[in-house]
């Protein structure tokens, strides 16, 4: 009678923590943050400085700065992918995007190719996979 006892309760707490370690483990990987691009509106925006390698475009058109984050936040991009550096490392065809606001203050993002692919990548926020053709565009800017 005992030992039913004793094999009963063993039973009982293998399951309470088969199902805890299951729930711990299940909520390792459903907490994965989601990150959303942040851009300013263009009523915010003074300018916005556009640089690759030696070249440096300024838009100051509020038309054209409105377009300009168009094409980058096209789809509302979110990533799973976390930007924890200044700047990208490790990456071909940087190009440097400063926002620079009315009241005070820049604000930077980075554009690039990285293994035939394109990102765009807030410093500390995340890293937003583009097409080549969004690159493209943003490149055509700067030539």
């Amino acid at each position: 009678m005992k030992n039913r006892r004793t094999s009963s309760t063993l039973i009982i707490f293998a399951i309470i923590l088969t199902t805890l370690m299951a729930i711990g483990f299940s909520g390792c990987f459903l907490n994965v943050r989601t990150y959303k691009l942040n851009l300013p509106k263009p009523e915010n925006l003074k300018s916005i400085s556009i640089a690759q390698n030696e070249s440096i475009v300024v838009i100051d058109n509020s038309n054209e700065m409105g377009n300009f984050l168009t094409l980058l936040n096209s789809n509302g991009r979110t990533t799973k992918n976390e930007s924890i550096q200044d700047e990208p490392i490790n990456t071909d065809n940087v190009i440097k995007v400063d926002f620079n606001f009315v009241e005070k203050g820049v604000s930077t993002i980075f554009i690039y190719q990285k293994n035939s692919k394109y990102y765009i990548e807030q410093p500390y926020n995340g890293i937003y996979q583009i097409s080549a053709d969004d690159y493209a565009g943003v490149e055509q800017l700067i030539r």
